[in-house]
């Protein structure tokens, strides 16, 4: 069941009443996805809208016949954001596919006609629904065109090593911190994976940062402190964080 502490983080829901928010936990199911896994395919029915609970995706445009890639990716939907927007506007059918764009994917499908029915029932719930979603797809199309003029960037990959050694040696919190900073950055050409041991068990938990043109480095026993360094100053910044990076001899 999804608790309303949660539907209060999310955007398209602000405004909504206790009781309002438990009416449209009653519309949601939650889903677990694994990377690379498609959620749904542009020209589906769309049918549902979807809410990021943990993790990313990928809304790409796909190209017949070939496979999917990072490179198609229009817009990256992080944790308490919406999408699928088109199952609430006619003709109903999604205009993009979504992808599980992290090593985890929680979402929570909301029910189209559930919804709609809430909305035919309490018209103030439909109103402030919509006019969120508006206020919201809004301020998406913005920085898209932004992005659309800006200077090309290089696209950026962070791989925590999730190997039972790094686990036991904090990963998943390296992990958890990773996210965070995504989430508050939006940033689309950053993208999180997660990979095994890379034979350096003593210097765990490692991170490898790749940034397009450049050569990958590899940090050394981080931490969730660490990782927001590393993200700030190397990713943000491009600023190699020197003291943290391991020592391969």
């Amino acid at each position: 069941m999804i608790g309303n502490e949660f539907l209060k983080s999310v955007g398209i829901f602000k405004g909504l009443d206790e009781g309002q928010l438990a009416a449209v936990a009653g519309c949601c199911r939650e889903e677990q996805h694994k990377a690379g896994t498609r959620l749904f395919g542009e020209g589906e029915t769309a049918a549902q809208l979807y809410i990021v609970k943990k993790g990313q995706v990928d809304l790409r445009f796909d190209l017949p016949g070939r496979p999917t890639s990072e490179k198609n990716t229009i817009s990256t939907i992080l944790e308490s954001k919406a999408f699928g927007w088109s199952s609430l506007v006619a003709p109903h059918k999604y205009s993009l596919s979504a992808y599980c764009a992290s090593p985890d994917c929680e979402v929570i499908k909301i029910d189209q006609a559930c919804l709609t029915q809430l909305f035919d029932a309490d018209h103030r719930l439909g109103y402030l629904v919509l006019s969120n979603m508006a206020r919201v797809i809004g301020k998406r199309f913005q920085k898209l065109e932004k992005l659309a003029t800006a200077s090309p960037v290089s696209m950026v990959k962070v791989t925590v090593h999730l190997a039972t050694c790094g686990i036991v040696a904090g990963a998943r919190d390296v992990m958890g911190a990773l996210m965070k900073e995504m989430n508050r950055c939006g940033r689309p050409d950053i993208k999180a994976a997660s990979s095994g041991c890379i034979g350096k068990c003593p210097t765990e938990p490692n991170v490898t940062v790749e940034i397009e043109g450049q050569n990958p480095v590899i940090y050394q026993k981080m931490d969730a402190e660490k990782m927001r360094q590393v993200f700030h100053q190397h990713v943000l910044g491009g600023r190699i964080q020197t003291d943290l990076v391991l020592n391969e001899q």
